[in-house]
């Protein structure tokens, strides 16, 4: 009911694999390229991030600077709610429809959230007075937002006020589309296999939904409070993360078309949205969720994305779908990790010190080539501030034998929790900092083994390295530069997104320091200088930005010249092929 086949895509099951359930196939009578917009999506729900409704428009997503005209698109919150905000008159029009209900739930739930603050700071006082007070007893919370745990929260989280927009569109949706609410009914749940921990949270979600909108309007959409749960369980399995033009994260999508796409760590598809919502611009409309190729797809073949980020490790991407999916990932490229022992994942890849072959610390099920060392002794304790509670494990080269004891994963955990709060944009030289520390680090703790490009959490690093240097205007070591885009293509595969975003990065900073030099070689006036430069802007033009407006085309699709991004790089080539001429002229009027 809830998709509606197209020319190019059917819904069925696989016959070789009935326990994968539905999927979405390729009936298309020939190969589907990469860059093809496969699909074109008007989402049922989207919201902002909690922490973003001040700073983005809540109908396109954007922010000020993501428009030519920022001036003529500032961002205003709503003048009733005070929380919900718009870039102008169009985005507040187009949103309206969906705002009414929710602007009047926002300031109820507000003041609830305030009266519950005066209850507890009273019962404080009263606990304090007698000797008896402890933070444990006097905390109550409103709402889940995961950014204010154990806090009173005014706003509910993104996932509660998106339930609520779905729930609050049903009656005037169903009058267009019988099919519109019923059809999310049939996505897949994972509601029976919740554990105890998993019903609790979902639990508190509910009630937090009927909080913010009502228990009666509540259960007269769910239809019975038995149904509440199992609703809030299937808006988390299948809704999505709503990303920015340039793939930061901020808030929750879902469209039920998208919800049958399944998973594979070797995806052939993307869903992105390379325009905003709807009011971003002429070429975004009501569809703005898009669904693009980025691999042949042959006729037959079935359309698959990731859930999971490609850059962690096959153990990683495992423990994150059992805990978030329930399922195991039979993927071909998780199948080959485990069965071919000759298989090397670059994002395990080491290099052996003694016979200088490469080889994959995950391979096979059991990991053959790490046997843990139980000796508590070993245990390390890790720079970054984080006790290693694994065990040293004997890293062992399958070719020559060379062997060390490493604590590898304890490692990358310190890492990890280390950076958990770091944000580029916020602190940008304390994130590049990090990441620079982080990448020695590591390097020290490898060896006298040493690491490829696409090693987990090295390309991460480099990546939070490059965007922090290039907002805090600090040089960047080219040598990075090479080996991050080699570790995103080799991750992800060229015209992937992340490889997109991560090029024009680059392709930023190169611009930057290009005009940087180019003005004070103006001054100096002399040729060895200019030409210097014009070879610069040359190798911009071509090694960067042509590439990257050409997997904009693949990533972000063809139809709309590679979205927002690559009509960007596209002006940068122009603005490029200005400044070449320019120096052009001066070459020869110093001839």
């Amino acid at each position: 009911k809830l998709f509606k086949s197209n020319r190019y895509l059917e819904v069925c099951i696989d016959k070789n694999s009935p326990k994968r359930g539905r999927g979405l196939y390729s009936k298309a009578d020939k190969t589907i390229k990469p860059g093809f917009t496969i699909l074109s999506l008007a989402p049922h729900v989207a919201v902002l991030d909690t922490n973003l409704l001040s700073t983005r428009c809540s109908s396109c997503f954007l922010e000020s600077q993501d428009f030519d005209d920022s001036s003529s698109h500032q961002i205003r919150r709503c003048t009733k709610c005070k929380v919900i905000a718009y870039c102008g008159e169009n985005c507040q029009r187009l949103d309206w429809i969906s705002h009414k209900l929710e602007c009047k739930a926002l300031v109820n739930y507000a003041q609830l959230a305030q009266s519950v603050t005066k209850a507890n700071q009273k019962s404080k006082s009263r606990l304090g007075s007698i000797g008896n007070f402890t933070q444990s007893n006097s905390t109550s919370t409103i709402g889940n937002n995961p950014d204010n745990d154990y806090q009173i929260c005014t706003v509910p989280s993104s996932s509660v006020r998106a339930m609520a927009r779905l729930i609050w569109n049903k009656s005037r949706e169903e009058k267009k589309d019988p099919n519109w609410w019923n059809g999310l009914e049939e996505l897949h749940s994972q509601w029976n296999a919740c554990n105890q921990a998993q019903k609790e949270k979902l639990m508190g979600l509910s009630m937090t939904l009927s909080r913010y909108i009502g228990a009666q309007i509540l259960i007269e959409a769910i239809s019975s409070a038995s149904s509440l749960l199992p609703f809030c369980s299937r808006f988390l399995d299948n809704s999505f993360t709503l990303t920015s033009p340039t793939l930061d994260n901020i808030g929750v999508v879902l469209s039920g078309s998208a919800a049958f796409i399944n998973h594979s760590c070797s995806p052939n598809a993307v869903v992105i949205f390379p325009e905003g919502g709807e009011g971003a611009s002429k070429k975004s409309g009501k569809e703005w969720v898009k669904v693009i190729a980025l691999k042949d797809i042959e006729p037959g073949d079935e359309i698959l994305t990731s859930y999971v980020d490609l850059s962690v490790t096959r153990k990683e991407r495992q423990k994150d779908l059992a805990q978030r999916m329930q399922f195991i990932c039979d993927c071909e490229l998780c199948v080959k990790s485990e069965r071919d022992p000759s298989f090397v994942d670059p994002r395990d890849a080491l290099k052996c010190p003694k016979c200088t072959n490469w080889f994959s610390l995950d391979s096979g099920p059991s990991s053959s080539s790490m046997s843990t060392t139980t000796s508590s002794s070993l245990n390390t304790r890790s720079s970054f501030g984080t006790n290693s509670k694994n065990a040293k494990k004997e890293i062992k080269c399958p070719d020559c034998g060379f062997s060390r004891l490493i604590d590898i994963e304890g490692q990358r955990l310190a890492i990890k929790k280390s950076g958990l709060n770091l944000d580029p944009h916020k602190e940008p030289e304390k994130a590049a900092y990090y990441a620079e520390k982080a990448i020695e680090w590591l390097e020290l703790k490898l060896l006298p083994f040493r690491f490829g490009v696409g090693f987990y959490p090295i390309l991460n690093l480099r990546r939070l390295k490059m965007i922090s240097k290039l907002i805090c205007h600090s040089e960047n070591d080219r040598e990075d530069e090479d080996q991050l885009i080699s570790g995103v293509h080799l991750i992800y595969g060229f015209g992937h997104p992340i490889s997109i975003i991560t090029k024009s990065t680059i392709t930023k900073w190169l611009e930057r320091l290009g005009s940087e030099e180019e003005s004070q070689r103006r001054l100096e006036e002399e040729r060895r200088n200019l030409e210097s430069s014009l070879k610069m802007l040359r190798c911009i033009k071509e090694e960067y930005q042509l590439k990257s407006f050409k997997e904009c085309l693949i990533g972000f699709g063809s139809i709309n010249n590679g979205g927002r991004l690559g009509r960007y790089m596209n002006q940068c080539m122009v603005e490029t092929e200005r400044e070449i001429d320019t120096l052009k002229q001066k070459l020869r009027s110093i001839s």
